[in-house]
């Protein structure tokens, strides 16, 4: 049986989740390496995922219904919709498909209409939605209480912690501090489908 593709709002009064019609055409995560320094006194801080891109296709000419129907369910996710003190901004949203899983809000939708009833209702098309990463509310309480200079990790489907404390400290036994620093109680189960995109404080 086929997985399907879904975006899951993880807030907002559109709380739940949103089952795409096809999956994905295609798919792309921008990666961007933040660092200080010039020359040979470069020093790598993080790297920040900071982009997913999806193209979704939606068709429907055999029910003869608008397609914008379906469509807008997505495209709403631009309307901000979760007010704080002084802002208001879209809800944090997880993309999911299998083991791959992305947290952001949306930011963009490009919508092109492919095919039409003679009476000119849209019944086919093309969204490419683009997600920016954000960290949510507990996330950013906790990056404000560390010191901005430690090196942070953004966590990716199929990372442990044994492999980050590896890949950031070269020594893989120092997974427990990662542990502790980031309020991980069950690191056996580590990552969990909502962690991913999420980001880690590396302890000096």
């Amino acid at each position: 049986m086929v997985e399907k593709a879904k975006i899951r709002v993880l807030e907002g009064p559109d709380k739940g989740d949103i089952d795409l019609m096809f999956n994905p055409i295609d798919y792309s995560v921008k990666k961007e390496v933040q660092k200080t320094g010039k020359n040979s006194n470069i020093q790598f801080n993080s790297t920040d995922i900071s982009e997913f891109s999806i193209k979704l296709f939606f068709d429907t000419y055999e029910k003869k219904t608008d397609v914008r129907e379906v469509t807008e369910k997505i495209v709403s996710l631009l309307k901000p919709s979760i007010k704080g003190k002084h802002t208001q901004r879209p809800p944090i949203c997880l993309y999911v498909w299998g083991s791959f899983s992305y947290r952001g809000v949306v930011t963009k939708a490009d919508q092109k209409f492919l095919l039409f009833l003679e009476n000119g209702i849209p019944v086919r098309s093309e969204l490419n939605v683009t997600f920016s990463s954000v960290l949510i509310k507990e996330e950013e309480v906790q990056m404000s209480s560390k010191s901005e200079s430690r090196k942070l990790w953004v966590v990716k489907s199929g990372d442990r912690l044994d492999l980050i404390a590896f890949a950031a400290l070269k020594d893989p036994a120092q997974w427990r501090r990662i542990a502790v620093a980031n309020e991980i109680n069950n690191p056996l189960s580590f990552p969990k489908p909502q962690d991913i995109g999420r980001k880690l404080i590396i302890p000096e």
